[in-house]
């Protein structure tokens, strides 16, 4: 086929194009609908077998020139990031976290039976030998339980409720940002800080328990506890997406699945953050306040662990144009 002939067939998809990518240029996508986008993507194919061809047959001409521009100027829109806004925002918290979750329940399931058995495990290890407890726990925290006293008294009282409430929630994101980049380490980190976790929050329940310490122990840790708990093994199942990537990447090369795989796990991590804010203000200034009732304490932790948990679980449905499908 000769040049002209090339031209004269193809020039109504290429002008085409030009003029879809023009209005691409100066709005943003989420202002098309479904079908310019389709459009879009289907003439950006056509041109880039265009430009292999041109490549082939017309090499060193001003075709080809046009052609690259035309396809680079296509492959920057259809890939192009979309820019923060509040929309963006919060479309990404209102469906892509809870559909990441739902996406992810085995990794999630996997993260659960994790903690709970290195939680069984510090219940029994202590109850075996209580010599266990000075090998995980710190030194001041066993002195206050053997004295018959929270260690959070001292704690809270040394600090403004601001200044603690800052460490904690960000002590608490550091724990999960190491359990979701643990997974990078094939997962052994990540399962680490699960294993860790687990069994040494065993290990205090199971010496408070044999110090009269499990009801102000839960009257503290209820308000924020539940949903803390939560969130930091949601950030577990991130680190065991990456995991899986890395431990079985199927049909795809491994920094391909790592790449398609990723994207759900830093959205499971990301969603980790403002929870454990949430949860280190309650920690700060509700948890240690004894004018609080134990009561209220309990009810709110129950309302939010069940608010958490429906965000993740069931809200976050997208609505379905079913009249554009049936079309």
């Amino acid at each position: 086929m000769t040049m002209t002939s090339f031209i004269r067939k193809n020039r109504a998809r290429w002008e085409r194009l030009e003029a879809l990518l023009t209005q691409y240029e100066s709005k943003a996508p989420t202002q098309f609908g479904r079908e310019t986008i389709r459009e879009l993507s289907s003439l950006y194919r056509g041109c880039t077998s265009d430009l292999a061809y041109a490549q082939t047959y017309y090499p060193n001409t001003t075709l080809l020139q046009f052609l690259h521009q035309l396809a680079g100027r296509a492959h920057h829109q259809i890939y192009r990031s979309e820019p923060f806004s509040l929309t963006a925002f919060t479309r990404f918290f209102r469906y892509d976290v809870p559909e990441a979750a739902r996406a992810n329940l085995n990794y999630l399931a996997l993260a659960v039976i994790i903690f709970l058995t290195a939680f069984a495990l510090g219940l029994t290890a202590v109850s075996t030998d209580p010599g266990v407890a000075a090998l995980v726990v710190p030194q001041p925290i066993l002195e206050d339980i053997y004295a018959g006293k929270l260690w959070t008294q001292s704690l809270f009282s040394a600090m403004p409720a601001s200044v603690s409430s800052a460490l904690i929630f960000t002590n608490n994101i550091s724990i999960a940002f190491l359990c979701f980049a643990g997974g990078l380490t094939c997962g052994g980190y990540t399962v680490l800080l699960l294993l860790l976790n687990g069994f040494i929050l065993g290990v205090i329940f199971k010496l408070c328990a044999d110090h009269n310490l499990l009801w102000p122990l839960f009257q503290f840790v209820t308000g924020h506890g539940f949903v803390e708990l939560s969130v930091i093994l949601v950030a577990g199942a991130a680190g065991l997406v990456l995991a899986s990537a890395l431990l079985s990447p199927g049909t795809y090369s491994r920094l391909d699945a790592l790449n398609l795989r990723g994207k759900s796990a830093v959205r499971l991590a990301l969603g980790c953050v403002p929870p454990l804010v949430a949860m280190g203000i309650v920690e700060g200034f509700i948890s240690p306040a004894p004018s609080i009732p134990a009561w209220a304490k309990i009810t709110l932790g129950l309302v939010l662990l069940a608010t958490y948990w429906f965000y993740l679980l069931i809200s976050g449905q997208r609505t379905v144009d079913v009249s554009r499908q049936a079309r």
